[in-house]
């Protein structure tokens, strides 16, 4: 008899998780970053800085209106106090650009990937990125095309190297056309309204917003997760 693995029935329907990879899969370094915030007066624990990340960066990207410069916010946001935002922002900004810090793998966010692939589900990663999420995502351990220290993914596309930006759809149908799914039966995750949102809808792709803390300034816009993992029970049959 001739068996054939890890491939859907012939009458089964492909379906697609399409994952952003900043805000979700990888996020600010928190062990780096939170001192220089506290430096300043503002919060001083991991977990504060990524909450108040989190509300800075939907600030900086609200679903709707003209976006604002994240830097400037997150002092703000962090409780800093008002004299010294422009100095915290600046060296915020320096250790920034020494390197992308957002490189921190989330582990809940990785233990839902493999749930997604062990559901069969075809997963492209999408990013707005330069050139070099791919090797970020391997040396954080947390995904890659085939075998490798992370989890197994069908696809990884950088917008850099596609050539096409978000919100652009085209960028989100290259994603549905590289795992072979109908935008019918994709889902779509990101955690910017106007890129990630507003691109997969463009795109006919159902649009989640990954908010964790509600942070959202128009939550009855669109559909929000709390989780990676609440996103694989949203994925259209």
């Amino acid at each position: 008899m001739n068996h054939q693995h890890h491939r859907p029935a012939p009458s089964a329907v492909r379906r697609a998780l399409l994952v952003d990879v900043g805000g979700v899969l990888l996020l600010p370094n928190a062990e780096l970053l939170t001192p220089v915030i506290a430096r300043h007066g503002g919060v001083d624990t991991p977990e504060k800085f990524l909450r108040v990340h989190f509300a800075a960066y939907n600030a900086a990207f609200p679903s709707r209106g003209e976006p604002r410069d994240y830097y400037e916010l997150l002092p703000r946001y962090a409780g800093v106090p008002e004299q010294r935002w422009r100095t915290c922002a600046e060296e915020y900004l320096a250790i920034s650009r020494t390197r992308n810090m957002w490189h921190a793998p989330d582990p809940a966010s990785r233990q839902a990937l493999a749930a997604a692939t062990e559901a069969g589900l075809r997963v492209a990663v999408v990013s707005q990125a330069d050139g070099r999420i791919a090797q970020m995502l391997l040396d954080a351990r947390m995904c890659q095309e085939g075998d490798g220290p992370g989890v197994p993914v069908d696809a990884v596309l950088d917008s850099a190297i596609v050539g096409f930006d978000k919100p652009d759809p085209r960028l989100f149908r290259a994603a549905l056309e590289r795992v072979g799914v109908d935008a019918a039966h994709a889902v779509h995750v990101g955690d910017t309204v106007p890129a990630d949102v507003r691109g997969a809808q463009a795109a006919g792709i159902r649009a989640v917003h990954y908010d964790p803390y509600d942070d959202c300034d128009d939550p009855g816009d669109h559909e929000h997760v709390h989780r990676l993992r609440e996103v694989l029970a949203l994925v259209p049959r």
